[in-house]
């Protein structure tokens, strides 16, 4: 089933980042490390006393349709925004992996740092691609096929549902909006990265919405 049976409005697209996961690391990690910490991570649901903000969950209420990736954090997200709904679950949602053959996570000689120290080393990655006109890090042909995929996707099930609520992961998210501003969506200017935050989408002339 669907959030309701009202007739859809105008087509809308909504990708939500998913709310604060149940796992937390306070240990020192070298890079095998940060490997075992994401395993648990994408193992974890959510954080039960962080709660989305209202405005999400106005926004999920009246959606004609609710996807989520299928990790167990951004389901659960999921589940929380839109209670009683039918929430679909796939994996063309997933989160971009940290890390790829081709660039894989930088070993600094075994040093062990705290999870905030390895996301100065990803932001520095971070950084350095995009001052090189290059994807992200963790981010090769492979994840952008399936951002352009999840794009189209989304794309059709707003043309029948109206607005849809997509529920993913910082990186993707950032991906798919790419994607879907060169298939002729706008998205809001100000896009903040935090837990639970929303970004609408909307063809046509009329400005999109302001982030939640």
């Amino acid at each position: 089933m669907h959030a309701h049976d009202a007739p859809p409005r105008r087509p809308e697209i909504v990708l939500v980042r998913h709310g604060r996961s149940a796992h937390a690391e306070r240990g020192w990690l070298d890079a095998d490390g940060v490997r075992r910490w994401m395993a648990a991570y994408d193992a974890a649901e959510i954080a039960l006393h962080h709660p989305p903000p209202p405005a999400l969950v106005a926004l999920a209420r009246e959606a004609g349709h609710v996807v989520a990736s299928d990790l167990p954090r951004a389901a659960a997200s999921a589940r929380v925004i839109a209670p009683g709904v039918d929430v679909q679950t796939t994996a063309l949602l997933r989160e971009a992996p940290l890390e790829t053959p081709e660039l894989p996570l930088p070993r600094l000689g075994g040093v062990r740092l705290p999870v905030h120290g390895w996301g100065l080393v990803f932001g520095v990655r971070w950084l350095w691609a995009s001052w090189r006109g290059a994807p992200p890090p963790g981010v090769d042909a492979t994840a952008l096929a399936r951002a352009d995929e999840a794009a189209s996707w989304l794309t059709e099930l707003a043309a029948t549902h109206g607005r849809v609520v997509a529920v993913t992961h910082a990186t993707f998210r950032s991906l798919v909006t790419a994607s879907l501003r060169r298939q002729g969506w706008r998205g809001p200017e100000r896009r903040p990265l935090r837990e639970w935050s929303a970004w609408v989408h909307v063809r046509g002339a009329e400005a999109p919405p302001p982030a939640v």
